[in-house]
């Protein structure tokens, strides 16, 4: 499953924002916000999200491991403009 993920479409606060993606990571057809601009079976494995914030974008592929991860921590730590995390590459 592929998740398109853009952070400007919602006004509320980045912790929110972590605590929103944890969940939705857990359970993607579970969730409906602003941010999520669309979801796509690509009949892989992994669950890809492809992060937009403003000019920064990155796409991470994420294991069952990963999502455990993230599903604690969030969606912040990860992304390459606010900390190097692994899976993570930051696209044009």
């Amino acid at each position: 499953m592929k998740i398109y993920i853009d952070r400007t479409h919602c006004d509320l606060c980045q912790s929110y924002c972590d605590r929103h993606v944890a969940k939705l990571i857990r359970s993607p057809l579970g969730e409906d916000r602003p941010c999520i601009q669309s979801l796509e079976d690509d009949g892989q494995l992994e669950l890809t999200l492809v992060v937009k914030d403003g000019d920064n974008q990155a796409t991470m592929k994420l294991t069952e491991k990963d999502r455990e991860i993230m599903g604690l921590e969030g969606l912040s730590p990860f992304l390459p403009w606010t900390a190097a995390g692994p899976g993570a590459s930051a696209a044009p």
